[in-house]
């Protein structure tokens, strides 16, 4: 539960296209605030101050230390697995698809997409200590004065230092790499056929063990993970222009009936409306 919000800006009156949270737990719980999600919409950025946290993304595990930034992209699952309730602080920033284009800076979203599902996600605290931490924190005290303008040119600077970083990042601790591995086939294949049994025998596991670990590791039943990740291509072809059915297709559906169901089971609401 958050106990406290420290400081939340969203743009939807200033229109400066993204969104700004500092919040506090003062006890963090693994319970479904915190449970394995996506943003189908939007990247995240995380910069973690306080806590006893690992952040686990499509099968990888970073250890959380102050001052690491997490990033993730549209269809990621991710979330935080809290060790100990130590006292949990964090600046969270949201950034819609459409920001970088509209603000003419596309160049700067390549950070985001230039890698390998739930890879290159940490920035150890060594590089953001340089810089990037104190402009974070610019952008709270110059959004808590109303200053938005000068906010968002920090946060531009912020994102232009965040994709001239060079050196290697965090290597990640693989929950159980066989999941990782068919997690990297799933993404890569999403629109193909994706049998239970075909993945059985690509990764030579036993099809039950398979079921059992993979829940295990993404709170997912294969399946489950397989379709969840299809309605969100599904949803972003659909966004850049495609028809329902054609977006369906595309995204693996074999039956738009089928894709129909799901999305109104997965959403809450039918892919006309949604």
């Amino acid at each position: 539960m958050v106990d406290e919000i420290i400081n939340a800006f969203y743009d939807s009156e200033h229109h400066y296209g993204y969104d700004y949270v500092y919040t506090v737990d003062n006890a963090p719980q693994n319970d479904d605030e915190f449970k394995l999600h996506n943003h189908s919409d939007r990247y995240e950025i995380v910069l973690f101050l306080t806590g006893n946290a690992e952040f686990h993304i499509e099968g990888n595990i970073y250890q959380s230390h102050p001052h690491d930034i997490y990033i993730a992209r549209p269809m990621e699952m991710h979330h935080n697995c809290f060790l100990s309730p130590e006292r949990y602080s964090r600046v969270v920033i949201h950034i819609p698809l459409n920001f970088f284009a509209d603000n003419h800076c596309t160049e700067l979203e390549r950070v985001f997409l230039d890698r390998t599902p739930g890879a290159d996600c940490q920035i150890p605290a060594r590089i953001v200590d340089r810089e990037m931490y104190h402009l974070l924190m610019k952008m709270n005290t110059y959004i808590k004065d109303g200053a938005y303008d000068i906010a968002k040119y920090v946060f531009l600077e912020f994102l232009y230092l965040l994709n001239q970083i060079q050196e290697p990042l965090t290597t990640p601790v693989a929950a159980d790499r066989h999941i990782t591995n068919v997690l990297l086939y799933i993404n890569e294949h999403i629109d193909s056929d994706l049998s239970l049994d075909g993945l059985s025998e690509r990764f030579y596991i036993n099809k039950y063990y398979l079921c059992r670990i993979f829940k295990k590791v993404t709170g997912y039943t294969v399946n489950h993970y397989i379709n969840y990740k299809r309605l969100l291509l599904a949803r972003e072809l659909h966004g850049r222009g495609q028809t329902l059915l054609e977006a369906s297709t595309n995204a693996g559906f074999n039956s738009y009936a089928h894709f129909y169901r799901m999305y109104c089971k997965a959403f809450g609401t039918n892919p006309r409306s949604g």
